[in-house]
C-alpha cells in the first residue's frame, strides 16, 4: 500500500512521525511523499489552536479529491479531543488518538481485506514513546523521553489531549542515544511535551539522566528542548562550563514578564526567576544561545503588563525571542477569562517584540565571528557551494562543507554573517 503522511505541531508530533514512517515500512508499506498518488493519508495532527484543526480536515478534503478511492486516518491530539468534529468529515475513515496513533495501519489493511472498522478508534490517552529509536528525517536527531503533561495552564489543551506525564525508562533513553550515535547522528536532541516531567513517574529526573548520558567522553552532543524558568537547576547551569558534549543551548518558556499575567496562565513561577535563570547562565556560559517564548495579548493583559514584559526583556540575556499572539482554544480556561486584547493590539505588540528579537539575534550572532565552531552539516543550502547547518549554541549556518557531508561534524571559524545565519569556513 502507498501511504503519504502530513503532520502538524509540535517536535514531538514530528518524532511521532518518524516512529510512525518506520512501522509503515516494517509492514512492507512504501512512503510516498504528499502530494503523490497514495492509497492512505495520515494525517498526524495538532490541536493547539482552531487553525490547526482546520488545516487537518482541509487536508483530508485535499487528499480525497485527488485520490478519491483512498483512505484517510487523523491520528494524535485532534483526533483525542476533537473526534466528534472529524467523525462529520465525509472525507475521514477513521479517528485515533495520542496512545493508538501505530495502529493506523491495522485499520487501513483491514479495510482494505475485510469490512471497513468502525471509524471511531479513540482510546483513553496514556502517550506514545516509540520503544526503539525510530530514524531521523533530519541530520540531527530527535529521541522524544516524555510525553504528557501534569500542569494545566489555562490556555493549554495538550493535558487533555495527551495525559499525564510517563517517561521513557534510562536505560532505553540510553539505547536509544547509542543507535541514533552508531546510525552516524553527532548530535541528539531529547524532547518531550513537558521534558522537565521527565522521571517523575519512575522515581528519577532529568539531571539524573543527563549526568548518565554524559558520563563517557564518546558519543553525541546532547541538546534539550524548552524548559521553563524554574526548571533549570543551578547544577544544570553548572554542567555547562565542564560538560562538552552538552550543547550551551536552551529554550526558555517565559510566556510573559508580567506576574498578573502569569497568574491568569496558571504558570506556577514568578517572572522574576527568568531574570535570575538567564543571569546565572550568562555569568557561566556567555556563549549560550538562549530562546525564549513569549504570549501576547492573554486575556486581561493591559498595556502596562506588557511593558513589564518588554522591561525584562530589555534587561536579561537571551537570543531570540519566539513570539506568540494569543488564540484561544476551545476547552480550556482561558476560553471564558473577561479583557480579550483586540487583534489590532495583539499585532502591534507582536511586532514590537519581534523587532527586538531581531536585533538581539543579530548582536548575538555577530558576537560569534571569528569563534570555532563545531557545525553540523544537515543539507545543501540553495547559495551554491554552501551547507545548511547548526552550532552547538544554535546558531543557524551557512557553511563551506570541505570534503564533509550530511550528518558530520566539521570544526569550522565563523567568518561572518548573512541573515539569521553564520557564514562558517571548516578548518580541515
Amino acid at each position: 500500500m502507498r501511504i503519504a503522511f502530513k503532520t502538524f505541531g509540535c517536535k514531538a508530533n514530528s518524532l511521532d512521525t518518524d516512529a510512525l514512517l518506520r512501522e509503515a515500512a516494517l509492514r512492507g508499506h512504501e512512503v510516498v511523499e504528499e502530494g503523490a498518488p497514495a492509497d492512505a493519508f495520515v494525517i498526524n495532527s495538532c490541536t493547539v489552536t482552531h487553525a490547526a484543526d482546520r488545516d487537518a480536515r482541509l487536508s483530508a478534503l485535499k487528499f480525497k479529491r485527488h485520490n478519491p478511492e483512498g483512505l484517510v486516518g487523523v491520528v494524535g491530539c485532534y483526533g483525542q479531543v476533537g473526534k466528534e468534529e472529524l467523525l462529520d468529515v465525509e472525507s475521514v475513515d477513521v479517528v485515533l488518538g495520542t496512545a493508538n496513533k501505530h495502529r493506523v495501519f491495522e485499520h487501513f489493511e483491514q479495510a482494505r481485506t475485510e469490512q471497513a472498522p468502525a471509524r471511531d478508534q479513540v482510546e483513553t490517552t496514556t502517550g506514545y514513546l516509540p520503544a526503539e529509536f525510530p530514524g531521523s528525517r533530519n541530520a540531527r536527531a530527535s529521541i522524544k523521553i516524555q510525553d504528557g503533561c501534569n500542569f494545566k495552564c489555562s490556555f493549554c489543551i495538550i493535558p487533555q489531549a495527551r495525559g499525564r506525564s510517563r517517561s521513557l525508562g534510562l536505560e532505553a533513553v540510553e539505547a536509544q542515544v547509542a543507535s541514533a550515535y552508531a546510525q552516524g547522528f553527532q548530535e541528539v536532541v531529547l524532547t518531550g511535551i513537558h521534558l522537565a516531567h521527565y522521571g517523575w513517574d519512575l522515581g528519577t529526573d532529568l539531571l539524573s539522566l543527563l549526568k548518565r548520558l554524559l558520563a563517557t567522553e564518546e558519543g553525541p552532543r546532547i541538546r534539550l528542548s524548552t524548559l521553563d524558568p524554574f526548571e533549570i537547576p543551578d547544577e544544570l547551569v553548572a554542567m555547562l562550563a565542564r560538560e562538552r558534549r552538552l550543547c550551551p543551548h536552551f529554550h526558555i518558556a517565559l510566556q510573559s514578564g508580567s506576574d498578573e499575567v502569569l497568574k491568569g496562565m496558571r504558570r506556577i513561577y514568578k517572572a522574576a526567576e527568568f531574570t535570575e535563570v538567564t543571569r546565572k547562565i550568562q555569568a557561566v556560559a556567555p556563549h549560550t544561545f538562549i530562546g525564549v517564548d513569549v504570549i501576547v495579548g492573554f486575556p486581561g493583559e493591559t498595556q502596562e503588563e506588557f511593558e513589564k514584559t518588554v522591561s525584562i526583556l530589555e534587561n536579561t540575556f537571551w537570543s531570540k525571542l519566539h513570539v506568540f499572539p494569543f488564540s484561544v482554544r476551545r476547552g480550556t480556561r482561558a476560553e471564558t477569562l473577561p479583557g480579550a486584547v483586540p487583534d489590532a493590539v495583539k499585532a502591534e505588540r507582536s511586532k514590537r517584540l519581534r523587532d527586538l528579537s531581531d536585533q538581539r539575534l543579530q548582536a548575538f550572532l555577530q558576537a560569534q565571528v571569528g569563534t570555532l565552531q563545531q557545525v553540523i552539516l544537515e543539507k545543501p543550502s540553495r547559495t551554491a557551494g554552501f551547507w545548511q547547518g547548526h552550532t552547538a549554541n544554535y546558531c543557524a549556518t551557512l557553511s563551506q562543507p570541505g570534503d564533509h557531508g550530511e550528518k558530520q561534524a566539521v570544526l569550522s571559524k565563523v567568518v561572518g554573517v548573512q541573515g539569521e545565519r553564520l557564514v562558517t569556513q571548516p578548518l580541515h
